[in-house]
């Protein structure tokens, strides 16, 4: 009699996606496009400029830093994707960019948000 029994053990392979540095240039990019239009005052596009590059070396610390201290990193880019995110949401309550700009930058964040929370 034959038996047909499945494998000692099962492989689920998921693709791999981008890790949170890689994502988060993606939205430097999308944040260059957006402030390239924008018609917000000076300082709030100036503050978003400089919260997403924050965001950038937060990540890269966090990636190439000791073990023993990523989470601190990882804590402190949580908080610079927060206020990236609260100006994004300035920008469309103004109207102070193309919508076509801002959902796309708007849906990143949010996902990075969500993985920085399970990361810290």
């Amino acid at each position: 009699m034959h038996e047909d029994s499945p494998p000692p053990f099962i492989v689920i392979r998921t693709p791999k996606r981008p890790d949170v540095y890689d994502r988060t240039l993606e939205l430097v990019a999308l944040v260059q496009r957006i402030l390239e239009g924008a018609s917000a005052r000076f300082h709030l596009k100036d503050r978003l400029d400089r919260v997403v590059t924050s965001l950038v070396f937060e990540l890269s610390r966090a990636k190439h830093g000791a073990k023993t201290t990523r989470w601190r990193h990882y804590r402190r880019a949580e908080e610079l994707a927060s206020d990236c995110a609260t100006i994004l949401d300035i920008l469309v309550h103004q109207q102070a960019a193309a919508l076509s700009d801002l959902e796309p930058a708007r849906k990143l964040v949010h996902e990075l948000l969500a993985e920085l929370n399970a990361l810290g």
